[in-house]
């Protein structure tokens, strides 16, 4: 149960590293000339470097600071404040000045959480701003990778008409003027994008099945791959956050190969590398990949292995699955102990699953127990077809900028 600001206890972690360069866009009305827009009027805002967040866990509240410099030769009018966040975050406070929008998953990309602020101010060049308060987000349950992207834009026109209210119940979301000096050799950038890291696990699972047949069927052989939670979880690469190798048992050949499988090896081989279809996976739920086996002779207890193996990504293998008795599988033909799937024809196919658009399977990545590990990462987003508040800049967020973090606890 969450509790309102004031019960909270402070807690605050230490941030070492840089943050990760990975990109996304915010597409809407005028976003072809967002950024040409900002070099006509002579402004240019950027952002201090930035840090990741770790070691926070669900439930807790995450203060992200920033701060913005306008290295223009002339002052920033018409500002406006981008901010969008992955969806394990949601926003701790909303603001009478920012228009929010929770944005499903859309083709290849994640569901996450937008907001668009009116900054009804003048930023002067050479001066450094900071927010009057950090920005807040919650980290909720399903929370294992996640990001909050920020970027700020002037001479743009979101808002033509004025501030526009989101009716949020908070003050208005302001900037200051930082007093203390920059210090030398300060990195800036364009965007900001603050990595926050949860403690958090992501249950992968794979399952087989048994099938029997006389020589001469063809037979439907399942396979499924399913992410059991709690967190969902995402690649740190455009590649899938599940890999998984499928053995052929002996005597058998494939008739019909699932979407997103692919034999590998040499000619002849008897074993696919499947994949979950996009780099991340949602939690609770899964992915069926139906082979068609065809009998060529009956071989009693011929089995295939089923199991997880090395993704594309350099985070090495996955350590958020703590559960590691469910990372391998089998396909048995002709069980010799009797029980199985009936034999089948034709029929078949992949089934979709719930949570995940194209029926992917959710992330969290497991080692094999008894196969090659799999391996996770953070996903670099796909570029969804995100669609913004009407009028709102497109804009790339990147990796860049930022300060300390505070991490409030909540109470329940």
């Amino acid at each position: 149960m969450r509790a309102t600001p004031k019960a909270r206890t402070p807690r605050r972690v230490a941030v070492g590293a840089v943050v990760a360069v990975v990109g996304w866009s915010l597409i809407a009305a005028h976003g072809t000339t967002a950024a040409a827009e900002q070099a006509a009027s002579g402004a240019e805002l950027v952002f201090e470097q930035g840090v990741p967040v770790d070691g926070v866990r669900p439930g807790d509240s995450v203060d992200v600071p920033f701060a913005v410099k306008n290295e223009g030769d002339a002052p920033a009018t018409r500002v406006v404040l981008y901010l969008r966040g992955s969806q394990g975050l949601a926003w701790d406070k909303k603001y009478s000045n920012c228009v929010y929008e929770d944005a499903p998953a859309q083709d290849e990309g994640p569901a996450h959480v937008n907001a668009v602020c009116d900054i009804e101010q003048t930023l002067e060049p050479g001066v450094v701003y900071e927010p009057a308060e950090p920005i807040g987000v919650d980290v909720l349950d399903r929370a294992l990778y996640e990001r909050l992207n920020v970027n700020i834009l002037a001479g743009v026109d979101t808002f033509p008409d004025g501030t526009q209210h989101g009716g949020g119940a908070d003050p208005v979301l302001r900037l200051v003027a930082r007093t203390a000096p920059e210090a030398p050799g300060t990195v800036h950038g364009g965007e900001l994008a603050t990595d926050i890291t949860a403690e958090n696990t992501a249950d992968f699972a794979l399952t087989g099945s048994k099938v029997k047949g006389g020589a001469g069927r063809t037979v439907d052989a399942e396979v499924t791959f399913a992410n059991k939670g709690p967190a969902w979880a995402r690649n740190d690469v455009y590649g899938p956050i599940g890999v998984f190798d499928v053995g052929i048992p002996k005597g058998t050949t494939v008739t019909r190969v699932p979407e997103f499988c692919e034999r590998v090896g040499a000619a002849g081989a008897a074993t696919y590398r499947c994949t979950t279809p996009y780099n991340y996976a949602d939690e609770d739920s899964e992915r069926a990949y139906v082979f068609g086996l065809r009998i060529d002779k009956v071989v009693a207890d011929a089995t295939g292995k089923v199991a997880f193996v090395k993704g594309d990504h350099h985070w090495g293998t996955l350590p958020f699955d703590t559960n590691r008795t469910n990372n391998t599988a089998e396909i048995v033909v002709n069980a010799s102990g009797g029980g199985g799937a009936s034999t089948g024809g034709a029929s078949g196919g992949t089934t979709g699953g719930t949570g995940s658009p194209g029926g992917t399977a959710s992330s969290g990545g497991t080692s094999g127990a008894g196969g090659a590990d799999p391996q996770l990462g953070e996903l670099a987003e796909t570029g969804s077809g995100d669609t913004l508040l009407a009028g709102a800049a497109a804009v790339a967020l990147l990796a860049a900028g930022g300060v300390a973090v505070a991490v409030r606890r909540r109470t329940s």
